[in-house]
C-alpha cells in the first residue's frame, strides 16, 4: 500500500480532492473516497482513501492518503504526485523530506516549483481547534507563502 501526506495552502473542495486523486493516482473518481475529520460515510473498499484534516495558519488541510496496491499501475512517488496536484488544484502542496526533523518538508507550487520548506507547529489552542503550522521558511520564493522567509534550510531531508 502507497502512503502520502500532504499539507495544501488552499482548501479545496471533497469533490476536487477526489478528481485530482483519481488522476494523480490512476485510479476513477468512483474509487476514492475522501472524508473529513467526522469520518462519517466512509467507503473501505475504496482504492484510494484519503483523510482531510483542517489546519490553521499559513497551511489549510492535512491529507492523509493510502493507495491499495489493487491500482496499476503503480501511484508515483510522493514528490511527483505533489507536483501533479498543485498543478491540477492550483495550490501549493507540501510533502515530508526523509530524515529526523518533523520541521523538514518539500513544498511544490502550481507552476512547478519545488523547494525545501520549514514548517513549524504554532499549535497554541491547548488541543482545542485545528492544528496551527507557519511555513517559517523556503528556499525559493512561493507566491503562495508570502510570510515565509527565503533563505537556505541546512535541515536533514535532502531527498525530494
Amino acid at each position: 500500500m502507497a502512503e502520502y501526506t500532504f499539507l495544501t495552502v488552499h482548501r479545496p473542495s471533497p469533490a476536487a480532492m477526489a478528481a485530482a486523486l483519481a488522476e494523480v493516482m490512476g485510479a476513477t473518481v468512483a474509487e476514492v473516497d475522501v472524508a473529513d475529520e467526522s469520518g462519517e460515510h466512509r467507503d473501505w473498499t475504496a482504492a484510494v482513501l484519503c483523510d482531510r484534516m483542517s489546519l490553521a495558519g499559513d497551511l489549510a488541510l492535512c491529507w492523509d492518503v493510502r493507495v491499495a496496491p489493487r491500482v496499476g499501475p503503480a501511484p508515483p512517488a510522493e514528490a511527483e504526485a505533489a507536483l501533479r496536484l498543485a498543478a491540477r488544484l492550483g495550490t501549493t502542496v507540501l510533502h515530508p523530506a526523509a530524515g529526523v526533523r518533523p520541521s523538514a518538508y518539500w513544498a511544490a507550487t502550481p507552476d512547478g516549483i519545488r523547494t525545501r520548506a520549514r514548517v513549524l507547529d504554532e499549535d497554541g489552542t491547548g488541543g482545542e481547534g485545528p492544528t496551527s503550522l507557519t511555513v517559517d521558511a523556503v528556499e525559493k520564493p512561493v507566491g503562495q507563502l508570502p510570510r515565509a522567509r527565503v533563505e537556505p534550510i541546512l535541515e536533514a531531508g535532502q531527498d525530494g
